[in-house]
């Protein structure tokens, strides 16, 4: 029996929920599309994803997920993360499955005043607590719509963020905002320019001016995503 197979066998399927809606809510798709994902300038894989919000009134809340395929170094791996989030777009809850090289699977969990994490590898089971500060986001690595969810945060504001596959919580800075264009799909497209620091890293991000997601890069890593069309 393969790792992945022993691994889809045991970690419980904890947002189940958000692939059997109810069929009266209200379902709006927010965003989608694909990205190009890139390390240290070469082409490794696509992220294609979906962003719905749910629900109306207290009950709104925001389902994200895609599937983002890589060619790596080590061998193919797949990555399949699934986010639900409050209607403020804090989280509520989040798993994500990586098959293939590196094979991990982690879920997230909101208890009361805290965040409960399980990870799960070939080798073994990790769990961890965090505090639940209101507000708190996700923002898992390598995985470019999540900063959709960073998109309303205003140029010298912080928040806490939770890095599941890292294990560890930061604050988000916003550092500076500014207004420029950027090339999408061969086009100029106006766009914010939002600088972030997490972990004295600079992220910078582009959005549209509905708060879509056309371009990410994290010199630090070498990662960099680029939006496939407008």
């Amino acid at each position: 029996m393969s790792d992945n197979t022993m691994l889809s066998r045991t970690l419980p399927v904890i947002l189940l929920f958000a692939l059997t809606l109810p069929v009266r809510a209200q379902n709006v798709v927010v965003d989608e599309g694909t990205f190009r994902i890139f390390a240290h300038g070469r082409n490794v894989g696509t992220e294609t994803f979906t962003i719905r919000r749910v629900g109306q009134g207290a009950d709104t809340h925001v389902i994200a997920n895609g599937v983002i395929e890589l060619d790596l170094p080590g061998g193919h791996q797949q990555v399949k993360p699934l986010l639900r989030s409050g209607s403020d777009l804090s989280l509520s809850a989040y798993q994500v499955q990586v098959s293939g090289s590196d094979a991990t699977e982690v879920a997230v969990t909101l208890s009361g005043r805290r965040f409960l994490t399980r990870t799960r590898t070939p080798s073994g089971e990790l769990e961890q607590e965090f505090r639940a500060i209101p507000g708190t986001v996700l923002l898992d690595n390598g995985v470019a719509h999540q900063y959709w969810f960073l998109s309303r945060l205003t140029e010298g504001t912080e928040v806490t963020a939770l890095i599941p596959r890292v294990g560890a919580q930061y604050r988000i800075k916003v550092r500076e905002a500014l207004v420029e264009s950027v090339q999408v799909a061969g086009a100029e497209v106006q766009a914010r320019h939002v600088t972030f620091t997490i972990e004295d890293r600079v992220h910078a991000v582009w959005y549209d001016a509905n708060g879509k997601v056309l371009k990410v890069v994290v010199a630090d890593t070498g990662f960099s995503a680029e939006r496939t069309s407008q």
